[in-house]
């Protein structure tokens, strides 16, 4: 039998759910790195026993997702999910079902995997920098002449029909904004997303996070000046970070009501490598083991609890398809006037605006443009 595979056609099937999910999938603690703002830093102690996901079970794992949450999209992070030795065979068996595999990765390992992933289906890489410096970047990063590596990954990456975009920590080694977009584009990177700083302690297992590192302890002024670098950044290379949710950035450091809410536990989750599966990296407690998972387990409760950028991001531009799936909810409740209003909605204009001004992009993403 033929298995699914993802498609246009695919993701407008689901629009009367709400459109497709999404889901982060550590595939293992260890990491080559030592990133200073990060707990994954194989120096730093955290972790005691590296735990790799158990390939054997993912297709069972991410074929569940995909019946019962609507998974379409599939993000391998980690640690550094390249140290995982059966990395493209999953990469691969998420593309056959139907399910647009992306990779996070500090590129150290990329010039002898890059062949293998570009075999898998996955059309976009991100790859991590931390400043327009190479010098501190590796410093911070303590793998010297990673960028010389990047460099050439991603000159092969355009050569097979990848899209390389780099993946940088907003932190005190970005000094200069519109340098490191120059940066970005020597590189060889197509565009840019932006993650924001992280100090307090995550409630998962993921330890994308430190308490101790003066590289994130930003103030409200620093961090407001910092977001609105970002958008001069746009003028030199794409910035994947909706201006919608830059400005929902903004009116939190400003103590000000935040309009769009955060679809984590609904339309993203992130599983790790016990197979534990949690509405975000943030939440304090697993919703279940994956195996158990059902729709009814799903949260929708209007959070806007942390700023982690992949799930307060992909909320904005998810927001418009759930409000059709409200809609369409609405309308088989035989109740008109409220679906009407969730069409209605200001914030759907935001979000389709960030759809639309992302669109090649997201098709690139998507695995269909």
């Amino acid at each position: 039998m033929t298995k699914p595979r993802s498609g246009a056609l695919d993701l407008l099937r689901l629009l009367p759910k709400g459109g497709p999910a999404i889901c982060n999938v550590s595939v293992t603690n260890a990491c080559n790195a030592t990133c200073d703002f990060c707990n994954f830093a194989h120096d730093k102690g955290f972790v005691t026993h590296r735990t790799w996901l158990d390939a054997g079970r993912f297709v069972e794992a991410l074929s569940l997702l995909r019946a019962r949450a609507g998974v379409r999209f599939v993000t391998f992070m980690g640690g550094e999910p390249l140290l995982h030795p059966r990395i493209a065979e999953m990469a691969r068996a998420a593309t056959d079902m139907g399910v647009q595999p992306t990779l996070v990765t500090n590129g150290w390992l990329l010039p002898g995997k890059l062949d293998a992933l570009a075999e898998t289906g996955i059309t976009t890489l991100f790859v991590s920098i931390d400043s327009a410096d190479p010098a501190l970047h590796e410093k911070n990063r303590g793998l010297k002449g990673v960028c010389e590596r990047i460099r050439g990954a991603n000159a092969r990456m355009a050569e097979r029909g990848m899209t390389p975009i780099a993946s940088v920590a907003m932190s005190r080694l970005v000094t200069d904004y519109p340098a490191l977009g120059r940066f970005l584009r020597e590189l060889g990177f197509a565009a840019v997303t932006f993650s924001y700083p992280r100090k307090a302690p995550l409630g998962s297992s993921s330890m994308v996070w430190s308490e101790d590192s003066d590289l994130v302890d930003l103030s409200p002024a620093e961090l407001l000046a910092a977001f609105d670098a970002v958008d001069q950044v746009r003028e030199i290379i794409p910035v994947h970070n909706p201006r919608a949710s830059i400005a929902d950035m903004r009116r939190r450091l400003r103590g000000e009501a935040e309009r769009f809410h955060c679809l984590a536990g609904y339309k993203y989750f992130y599983l790790d490598w016990n197979y534990d599966l949690w509405r975000c990296e943030d939440w304090k407690e697993p919703l279940c083991p994956v195996w158990e998972f059902e729709p009814g387990r799903t949260v929708r409760d209007g959070c806007q609890a942390c700023t982690t950028d992949c799930y307060r991001d992909a909320s904005v531009m998810l927001h418009f398809a759930v409000a059709l799936g409200d809609a369409f909810a609405r309308l088989s409740e035989g109740r008109p006037g409220a679906a009407a209003a969730a069409l209605a909605d200001g914030r759907n204009a935001a979000s389709l605006g960030a759809v639309m001004a992302h669109g090649s992009r997201l098709a690139r993403l998507a695995g269909i443009g």
